[in-house]
């Protein structure tokens, strides 16, 4: 009956409930049944948050219950806990604990006060008292609560844990960070042996822990928990899935929260497409995969997936949870059994072991407590060391290029931003005072305004150019460069450079881009550009755990030549069927100087077995198979161009995008373009056919095409949008369907990047 029990209940309640409670209300003969049935509608409406219709009801019962029980009753000291859950729910606090202050009156006259149901009255006044925000007394009634139910239950028992956990979040609120930690762990092991029963104690005891953890300054740990916080609530959604509209709304409201805050952490730490799927989820709304263009996400089967590091840190705790959950049971049993007088001399032998098992594992789980807490700080990653280092030499990669092009090195860290450019005879370096979690709320809020088609986004791309660009601008006008290499870290190569603004034109109007990767090297080598040395694949088709994508058939015909004679490449194509591992192998081995791919590619950071490209059958080519595979070699491909959606980014911290690109050109491809949002199947097919027009009818470089063609696109028409057409939906609120958004907008010419040799 105490608080975190009802609020699970409350998940399960369905509007069947209410509409028995009332045939049975309606139907009772005498006066007991009836108040059972009052109070169990008032129940059934405060399930349902509608609290004051439930109050009502239970008042009811507690008059009903007094004309023949008197006002001392159990049963009217269970309407009073009834009518103090309402009031919580209402906010009324004052009014909650003066309800609970009954219960917990009438339960100490009743049963005594040290049986288990005073304490269940004594921890739900704990915490009313924990949200007026008066912790110190909180924690107070909550310590009260916790030997009376330890003694009654056992300290592994349901309840136990769950004020365990109360405790914990009482004690992060005092500041006491160690201590909420080792209160909310102590609950872990009637956690681990009860997941599926336990989510709504899963939800609280990972929260506490993910604030505890940050308030450590140990973000690995805190991102790991409030995942796991978040994955607890996503269950209880899908649990809940026939709720009325109304209901699923309230529920998504209640617990906003945890979804922001594990937002906020990933934002602080770069990690941007994640923190972006995680808004998706709580707004329900679709939810990005790595490459999935349409909404056909099951938001409430989502789960926030933990990568092998976080992983092995929810295995470190389930580890520490490994308790003998089923010898504290038979304990408790036995010591009832005892209690009634009803236990005979073998069971008290057999009590006498438990209690030596159960002992030693309290201590064994004390000792591996402290082991785990005693190496809070997690290694942080020197991966920036190298990228700072000799950036000087750099500068002979630089001299052998007709155009003119620079290296630029940034390095986002604690406190500061540092550039590097590196220019053919000098290396520039300026560092901007704005911490990397500032600068990466710039690139999340840019993404966000971009993928929204949001009218204001210039605003928020002139934010990143006053710090990526126009502090060397000026180096970079005397220099007269034209091509602008990228070596990136981690949410650094999300951001879509060729749209950052100056206030009066965006930088593709000065400068081509292209990521430079220093994992392998790479061979700046300009191919034949021959138009029948190529060949396209695309899927078109919906495939379990992938919709269909309706506009890849008119991008590939956009582009290859076909009856029309319209398109640029004179290759074959193959569609959804044709496209298998047999055709691609076989292309592969003619060694296409271009390769066009436009399906689904679900790419999971550091996991090569669970990332894959769709091929048209259905099958899944797993990226360990594409490094491995001498039949699916890459090599003499001069461009591997990836245009389903956000095939640059998966959901780790941008690490990723260096890592397929270093995969595909290790496996022999030249560069890679590849897309930074889900890209628009309108806009597409034109970008794509103006750049290989570009690259092979006019013979401009890769970095050179892709700019002409984004410009032409940016400036060459006023076609307004269709935004029902288009194959993914934006993250945030779209634009209605009466504002105009032209082709000119961000979102449709600049999602697109190109890695490796920019020739």
């Amino acid at each position: 009956l105490h608080r975190v029990d009802r609020r699970q209940r409350q998940m399960c309640i369905r509007d069947r409930m209410y509409a028995i409670a009332i045939e049975t209300a309606t139907r009772a003969n005498d006066m007991l049944n009836k108040g059972l049935n009052e109070h169990a509608l008032g129940m059934a409406l405060q399930g349902l948050s509608r609290y004051e219709e439930a109050i009502t009801y239970i008042e009811r019962a507690r008059t009903t219950f007094s004309t023949f029980q008197g006002s001392e009753s159990t049963y009217i000291a269970d309407t009073y806990l009834s009518e103090g859950i309402s009031y919580e729910g209402l906010k009324l606090f004052d009014q909650a604990l003066a309800a609970y202050g009954e219960v917990y009156k009438r339960y100490v006259a009743i049963q005594g006060p040290n049986s288990v149901v005073v304490a269940y009255a004594i921890n739900n006044i704990a915490w009313v008292f924990r949200r007026m925000g008066n912790f110190d007394q909180s924690y107070d009634w909550f310590s009260r609560a916790l030997p009376i139910i330890d003694h009654h239950e056992g300290q592994f028992s349901i309840n136990a844990g769950k004020v365990r956990i109360n405790l914990g979040i009482v004690e992060y609120q005092r500041g006491n960070s160690d201590e909420a930690i080792r209160w909310t762990m102590r609950a872990m092991p009637f956690i681990r042996a009860n997941k599926e029963t336990t989510l709504s104690d899963q939800r609280w005891a990972f929260d506490t822990l993910a604030r505890a953890f940050r308030a450590k300054n140990d973000p690995n740990r805190a991102i790991v928990f409030a995942k796991l916080s978040v994955n607890a609530h996503q269950s209880i959604r899908k649990k809940n899935s026939e709720l009325a509209a109304s209901e699923t709304k309230a529920l998504s409201n209640e617990w906003r929260w945890i979804y922001q805050h594990l937002a906020d952490l990933l934002i602080e730490q770069g990690r941007i497409s994640e923190a972006q799927a995680v808004l998706n989820m709580e707004k329900e709304q679709e939810v990005f995969e790595f490459l999935r263009r349409d909404g056909g996400a099951a938001i409430r089967n989502t789960q926030s997936l933990l990568n092998d590091a976080e992983l092995s840190e929810q295995e470190k705790v389930e580890a520490i949870a490994k308790m003998p959950i089923q010898a504290a049971r038979e304990l408790t049993s036995l010591m009832a059994k005892l209690d009634r007088g009803e236990a005979t001399s073998e069971d008290e032998d057999r009590i006498f072991l438990l209690q030596e098992s159960v002992q030693i594992a309290v201590d064994q789980f004390e000792e591996d407590l402290e082991a785990f807490l005693e190496n809070l700080d997690l290694a942080e990653s020197d991966s920036l060391k190298e990228q700072m280092k000799a950036v000087g030499a750099y500068q002979t990669v630089l001299e052998g290029f007709e155009q003119k092009a620079a290296i630029l090195q940034i390095a986002s860290i604690a406190d500061a931003t540092h550039l590097f450019l590196t220019l053919p005879q000098i290396t520039i370096h300026e560092k901007i005072n704005i911490s990397k979690a500032d600068l990466s709320r710039l690139v999340f809020n840019a993404l966000q305004a971009i993928e929204a088609r949001a009218p204001d986004v210039n605003e928020h791309l002139q934010a990143l150019h006053a710090v990526l660009l126009a502090p060397i601008s000026d180096a970079l006008k005397e220099s007269k460069t034209e091509i602008i290499m990228l070596n990136l870290d981690g949410f650094l190569r999300y951001i879509p450079f060729a749209a950052l603004f100056d206030g009066e034109s965006y930088a593709v109007e000065k400068y081509a881009f292209a990521l430079y990767s220093t994992v392998v090297p790479t061979q700046f080598v300009r191919s034949d550009r021959r138009s029948t040395k190529t060949v396209g694949f695309g899927v078109t088709a919906a495939h379990p755990g992938f919709s269909a994508l309706p506009g890849v058939r008119k991008e590939l015909e956009t582009i290859f030549v076909g009856d029309d004679a319209t398109g640029v490449l004179n290759g074959k194509t193959e569609l959804d069927e044709a496209f298998d591992q047999r055709n691609l192998k076989r292309a592969l081995l003619r060694k296409p100087e271009i390769l066009h791919i436009a399906s689904h590619f679900n790419l999971v950071p550091g996991r090569e077995d669970d990332s894959f490209l769709l091929l048209g059958d259905g099958e899944h080519l797993l990226l360990s198979d594409i490094r491995r595979k001498k039949a699916l070699s890459f090599r003499g491909i001069d461009l591997l161009t990836l245009s389903a959606c956000q095939t640059a980014r998966g959901s780790g911290d941008g690490s990723e995008i260096e890592g397929f690109a270093a995969t595909a050109q290790l496996n022999g491809a030249s560069s890679v373009m590849a897309s930074l949002w889900p890209v628009s199947d309108e806009a597409t097919p034109q970008l794509m056919r103006q750049f290989y027009h570009n690259m092979v009818t006019e013979g401009l470089s890769k970095a050179g095409a892709l700019r002409s063609a984004q410009i032409e696109m940016l400036h060459g028409n006023d076609i307004v949008a269709s935004l029902e057409d288009r194959g993914a939906i934006a993250l945030n609120e779209a634009p209605s369907a009466t504002e105009k958004v032209t082709f000119a907008h961000p979102y449709f010419w600049s999602a697109f990047i190109l890695m490796g040799n920019w020739l």
